[in-house]
C-alpha cells in the first residue's frame, strides 16, 4: 500500500461515514429524525484522528552484521508512521473502530546483508500498512461483546489476526470481568544470514486474557489482567546472526515453540488538585527462561478545562533466555544474540500535551496531542519517539 493510496482510502472512508442523508423531494415534510440527526440504524462518526509518529533508534547489537564479524553491529533504525483512527456507531448497540497505521522503515542491520540485490536493496526502504477493525456490541447495559480482525502487509511479510472478547459488569457496574481470545498467523519470506531466500515460512500465535476491573472508591479504580500466549513455527526473523567461537557468524537457532505468561496490575487515582496518577506493573515469564518486571507511572495534570499535560516514567528489567550468548560454540543447537532478548534494564522518560479547541461546523471540538519519549537501556540502545495528532470529535 503506497502512501498516496493510503490517504485516498482514508478520505473515501471518512467521506462515506460523514456523508449527509439524502435530500428531501420538493414538498416533502421534514421528519424529526432529520432535524435532530437521530438515525438509529445508520452510521454516525464519533471521532476521527490522524497521527504522525517518528522513531529514531541508535545503538549496537550482536545480532547485527553491520559491524565487526564478532560484533556488535549497528542497529540504526528510522520509522516514520502516519496513522488514522476512526470511531463510529451503528445504531444504539454497535461501535466500530478502524485503525490504519502506515510505516516507512529504514534499517541498518538487515541492509548490511549481502548480496545487496537480494535483501538489502529491498529492505533499505520498507513500506508497510495495517487495517485493524474492532467492533463492540452492547448486548445488554452490563454485557459487551468485542470482535476484532486485522491484516498487515509489508515486504516480505504478511500477517492476519482475529479476536473475540466479552465483558460483564456486576455490583452496579462497580466490578467488570473480561475475557478475550486472539489468534495471529504470520507468513513471511525465509532468508539466511547471507541474504539468500529459501521460500516461505510461518508462525502462529494464540493469546487468551482474563481481566478484572474494580471501583475501589469514587476516586480509585484498579485492574488486574492475566495473559497466556502460545507461539509455534519460525519465531525469529531468519536473518539475525550469532558470533561463533571460530571467528565466523552463524544463523540464530531458536526453539519452534514458546509459552508466555504475563500478569498486569493497574491503578488509577484522582488527585484533589485536578490531576490523576496511573500506576502500572507487569510481571512476565516464559519457557525460554526470560523473567521480566516492568513498572510505569503516568501523572496527568489538568491546566484548563480543555488542556492537560502528562509526564511518564517507565522502568523495565529482564533476564535473557538460557541460550543467549554473544559468542556461541559452533555446534550449539540453540543460540541467539538478539539484543532485545539480552539481559537488560531500560528506562523511558516522556511527556505530552493534550487539548481540545472549540470547532466550527459539524464537529464538536478539535482534539490535538503532542508527545515525546526518550528510551534508553543498558546494552547500548537508545530511541527517540515524537508524535503529534489532530482529530475531530463529533
Amino acid at each position: 500500500m503506497r502512501l498516496g493510496s493510503f490517504y485516498v482510502f482514508v478520505l473515501l472512508l471518512t467521506a462515506l461515514l460523514t456523508a449527509p442523508r439524502r435530500a428531501r423531494a420538493d414538498g416533502e415534510a421534514a421528519q424529526d429524525s432529520e432535524i435532530l440527526g437521530d438515525d438509529s440504524s445508520g452510521l454516525r462518526v464519533q471521532s476521527t484522528t490522524t497521527r504522525i509518529s517518528g522513531f529514531s533508534q541508535y545503538g549496537h547489537g550482536y545480532q547485527s552484521q553491520a559491524g565487526p564479524v564478532l560484533g556488535p553491529g549497528n542497529e540504526r533504525l528510522v520509522v516514520f508512521e502516519p496513522q488514522t483512527d476512526v470511531v463510529f456507531t451503528q445504531g444504539d448497540k454497535l461501535t466500530h473502530r478502524i485503525w490504519l497505521p502506515f510505516d516507512v522503515i529504514s534499517a541498518a542491520s538487515p541492509n548490511s546483508i549481502a548480496p545487496p540485490d537480494v535483501l538489502s536493496g529491498a529492505s533499505r526502504h520498507v513500506e508497510s500498512g495495517t487495517i485493524d477493525w474492532t467492533t463492540n456490541y452492547k448486548s445488554t447495559p452490563v454485557t459487551d461483546f468485542t470482535m476484532r480482525s486485522g491484516i498487515h502487509l509489508e515486504n516480505p511479510f504478511r500477517s492476519w489476526s482475529s479476536g473475540l472478547g466479552m465483558t460483564r459488569a456486576f455490583a452496579d457496574q462497580n466490578t467488570v470481568f473480561g475475557a478475550h481470545l486472539t489468534g495471529i498467523f504470520d507468513w513471511f519470506d525465509q532468508f539466511d544470514i547471507h541474504g539468500h531466500r529459501y521460500g516461505r515460512t510461518e508462525r502462529s500465535t494464540g493469546t487468551g486474557t482474563l481481566s478484572l476491573t474494580q471501583v475501589l472508591s469514587p476516586t480509585t479504580i484498579a485492574t488486574m489482567n492475566y495473559g497466556l500466549t502460545v507461539q509455534a513455527g519460525e519465531l525469529g526473523n531468519t536473518w539475525n546472526s550469532v558470533p561463533l567461537a571460530d571467528g565466523t557468524r552463524g544463523a540464530e537457532l531458536l526453539p519452534n515453540q514458546r509459552v508466555r505468561h504475563a500478569v498486569v496490575g493497574r491503578l488509577a487515582q484522582y488527585l484533589p488538585w485536578n490531576g490523576a496518577v496511573r500506576v502500572y506493573y507487569r510481571f512476565y515469564a516464559d519457557d525460554w527462561g526470560i523473567v521480566a518486571h516492568s513498572a510505569e507511572v503516568l501523572l496527568n495534570q489538568r491546566i484548563t478545562p480543555n488542556l492537560y499535560v502528562g509526564a511518564l516514567y517507565r522502568f523495565h528489567t529482564q533476564t535473557g533466555p538460557f541460550f543467549y550468548t554473544t559468542l556461541a560454540p559452533v555446534d550449539a543447537t540453540l543460540r541467539v544474540a538478539d539484543s532485545d532478548l539480552a539481559p537488560l534494564q531500560s528506562h523511558t522518560i516522556g511527556g505530552k500535551i493534550v487539548g481540545d479547541l472549540r470547532a466550527l461546523g459539524i464537529a464538536r471540538s478539535l482534539h490535538y496531542e503532542l508527545e515525546y519519549d526518550h528510551y534508553f537501556r543498558t546494552n547500548d540502545l537508545r530511541m527517540d519517539v515524537a508524535s503529534c495528532a489532530l482529530g475531530l470529535r463529533f
